[in-house]
């Protein structure tokens, strides 16, 4: 199994190979032009990366480091600086999930016809980290009003939920989608919760 961690001081991709004893060792490092956020699967060969400093806030880059853009007419033509953006992949719905911050704004883009949803709500306020959910559903950390909020596909509301810390910060499910680890960025308070996921 591999994992894959964004570098922001170098610049770089790393691929790092996990055994079935759990050891980690590195793969592979992919050099890129451009600092990275975030970063998700988009298939076996390509990865969907939110950029820092770039004029293009989602990139895509091979595991050969080939760069790429992703086709789309609803993202935001900005530069954002260090965790002012982030963005996801939902691979069952062929969708990217960009948070926006400063405008507490999602959007939400189909790459495949480069059309999708603006969401703005008073459930979410500072988004940034966000999680594929089940059923092509999204968990988004709503980090002004400490809570986790998910979306459906079509970018409605389905649920928001306290979840007992100060900004939440990352969030990520697990491989059978039943656990979700939820980590904060407070300086003295940081702390990683899990919470099991119903049906």
């Amino acid at each position: 199994m591999y994992i894959y961690l964004t570098c922001l001081r170098r610049n770089s991709i790393a691929l790092m190979l996990v055994s079935e004893k759990s050891s980690i060792t590195l793969h592979k490092t992919l050099t890129t032009s451009f600092a990275c956020s975030t970063i998700a699967l988009l298939d076996s060969d390509t990865f969907i990366v939110g950029t820092i400093n770039h004029q293009h806030p989602v990139r895509t880059v091979s595991v050969q480091g080939q760069e790429g853009d992703i086709r789309h007419n609803l993202l935001p033509n900005q530069i954002y600086n260090k965790h002012k953006s982030s963005c996801t992949y939902v691979p069952c719905t062929k969708t990217v999930v960009f948070s926006d911050r400063g405008q507490d704004t999602v959007y939400m883009c189909d790459i495949t016809s480069g059309e999708g949803r603006v969401i703005k709500t008073d459930k979410i306020h500072k988004p940034l980290r966000a999680c594929a959910g089940p059923a092509g559903t999204v968990f988004v950390c709503s980090r002004a009003t400490h809570s986790i909020v998910q979306l459906s596909h079509q970018g409605d509301v389905l649920m928001t939920n306290d979840v007992g810390m100060i900004l939440p910060f990352a969030i990520s499910l697990s491989r059978d989608g039943t656990r979700m680890a939820v980590s904060n960025s407070v300086g003295g308070q940081f702390m990683i919760k899990l919470f099991m996921v119903s049906s």
